[in-house]
Formats: structure tokens, C-alpha cells, sequence
């Protein structure tokens, strides 16, 4: 059995789904990606999560998106899909999926339509640890209105079946969750955040999950948490101030504020895969390709 707390020290990119003209899925876009993301050292990797549009598809969509990551990943990389849903029943069913597919591990947030109580939230991810195949890593999405609590997450993460939390923000959250779970359990917690990757690195993380970065610039990625692993501080922080300063003119100088967009716009200069969106959402205008050619180019950044 694959130990997946281990797995999770390392940088997982959260993948972008490449898309056709006509909204179906680009099955040879995404062996693409992931040929490319495992050529520069992935290890693990993430379909289906908030960079993955997963709430965009069906469950036969979601289905095959997994099934053609793992078989384009071969069969040492771990794979964690998302399976996101409104309710425990869905949620369990899109688990099976996943594991049916070839997932090692899931990704679930709390319920997203349906607001619930802590003691809701709670008995969510306690059946949810009883009833799932595999085991799952839990996330804190800043778009999600829930918030598992440090005191719930010391609580959680003592259940054998989950095995991680991804916390992308912010700073002081990560820091208290840090606090409250005892590190002698089997347990992981991820930084998702790449604004917040520096600060994560100094308070002892030692895994992370990134979307726009783990599919435009791994290498850059790996860069600096090598470096600062090597105790060149000064290299690492220059490095992600680098990073943070092209992804803050990416994401927020243009009017797309699904900042999937923009990153799929990059991927298709580094000629991976084409910028299509699932309607409604639209894609980067031929005008403004042409902009992110010229952050691309400012930042000296390498795809």
C-alpha cells in the first residue's frame, strides 16, 4: 500500500481539464499535460479539483478524465481526483468513481449549495471516512463558504481514511492548523495557495498543491522549494517573488475572474492544449493572448 502522507511532501500540480472547440473533453490534450508535468517530476497529481473545472462535468465525464490521467501517468504516480459534491450520498458515489477509475485518493470539500452547522460539517467527513473506498484529503477552498476549523481538523485527522487537508489560505489559518493537529498522526496538511508559498515553506509545510503553477512553470515551482530546502533563503524568496509577481498580473489584469481561463491561455502558447472553456465561461480573446505573451516575456517566464 502506497503511503500517502510521503507521497503528499512534494509539489502536485492541481491539473487544468483541456477542452475541444465544442466543450467535450481533449483526451489527448490532457495525456499531453500530463506527459509534460511528469517529464518534469511530478510525482503526484490532482484532476478534477477547483483548477479543473469538476463541477463543470457529469459523472461519466469525470469518469474518463481520470481514467486517461492515470493511464497517461503509468502506475507510480498517485493520482487524487476530485469529488466534489452536494450531498454524502453524491460525494461517496463520485468517490467510487474515482477509485473505479484509478484514483489512489480523493479530494472533497465541504457541501457547496447547502450551508451546514459544524456539527453537519463534522458528521460529513466522519461517514465520509467510513463509507469511501479509498482514502481522501479534505479542502478548505476559499470558494467554498465552509471552514473546517482547526479544532475540527485535530479532530478529523485522526480517522484513518483521511489523510490530508488542503489549506489554501491564509498564513495565520495555516499556522493554527499546524498547532492543533498532533503531528504524530497519519496525517498531512498541503498548502494550496502559490501567494502563499514562502510564508507555508517557513512555517514547516513540506507539501503543496498548485494550479496555476503547478501547470505553467513546475520546474520554477521545484526551483524554489528546493532552494529553500538547501537553506538558500535568499534564492528561494527571490524566486517566488518573481513567481507571485507574474501571477498576480495574470490573474488580476485581465477581466476573466475564473483565472482558469488565463492559465489555460497559457497553455496553449506552451502549445499543450487549446484555451476552451465550459460554457458560460469564456475563454481568452485572441487581443488579450497576445498580452499574456508579453507577461510571459516580462517575467522571463520559462514553459
Amino acid at each position: 500500500m502506497k503511503n500517502y502522507v510521503e507521497a503528499l511532501k512534494t509539489i502536485t500540480p492541481a491539473l487544468i481539464t483541456p477542452l475541444k472547440k465544442d466543450g467535450t473533453f481533449d483526451e489527448a490534450g490532457m495525456k499531453r499535460l500530463v506527459t509534460r508535468l511528469v517529464s518534469k517530476g511530478a510525482t503526484t497529481l490532482l484532476p478534477l479539483g477547483y483548477s479543473g473545472e469538476a463541477r463543470a462535468f457529469n459523472k461519466a465525464e469525470r469518469r474518463r478524465i481520470i481514467e486517461v490521467v492515470r493511464e497517461a501517468a503509468g502506475d507510480d504516480v498517485v493520482v487524487i481526483a476530485g469529488a466534489l459534491g452536494d450531498s454524502t450520498q453524491l460525494i461517496k458515489e463520485y468517490s467510487d468513481d474515482a477509485a473505479a477509475a484509478g484514483a489512489d485518493m480523493t479530494l472533497i470539500t465541504p457541501t457547496d449549495f447547502f450551508f451546514l452547522t459544524d456539527e453537519e460539517l463534522k458528521d460529513l467527513f466522519v461517514r465520509l471516512n467510513e463509507i469511501v473506498k479509498i482514502p481522501f484529503m479534505i479542502y478548505n477552498c476559499p470558494e467554498n463558504h465552509h471552514y473546517c476549523s482547526p479544532e475540527l481538523m485535530a479532530e478529523l485527522a485522526k480517522l484513518p481514511n483521511i489523510k490530508a487537508l488542503k489549506q489554501s489560505t491564509t498564513t495565520d489559518k495555516i499556522q493554527s492548523i499546524l498547532q492543533a493537529v498532533n503531528p504524530k498522526n497519519d496525517f498531512i496538511m498541503v498548502s494550496g495557495d502559490e501567494f502563499e508559498f514562502f510564508p507555508a515553506m517557513c512555517l514547516g509545510v513540506d507539501g503543496f498543491v498548485m494550479g496555476g503553477p503547478g501547470n505553467i512553470c513546475p520546474e520554477m515551482c521545484s526551483d524554489i522549494w528546493n532552494s529553500y530546502k538547501a537553506g538558500k533563503l535568499d534564492a528561494a524568496r527571490e524566486e517566488f517573488l518573481r513567481l507571485v509577481s507574474f501571477f498576480d498580473e495574470l490573474y488580476h489584469s485581465l477581466p476573466y475572474p475564473m483565472v482558469i481561463s488565463q492559465i489555460k491561455g497559457v497553455m496553449e502558447i506552451a502549445g499543450v492544449c487549446d484555451r476552451w472553456m465550459r460554457h458560460p465561461v469564456k475563454e481568452v480573446s485572441n487581443s488579450d493572448m497576445h498580452v499574456i505573451e508579453d507577461m510571459l516575456k516580462r517575467h522571463n517566464i520559462n514553459l
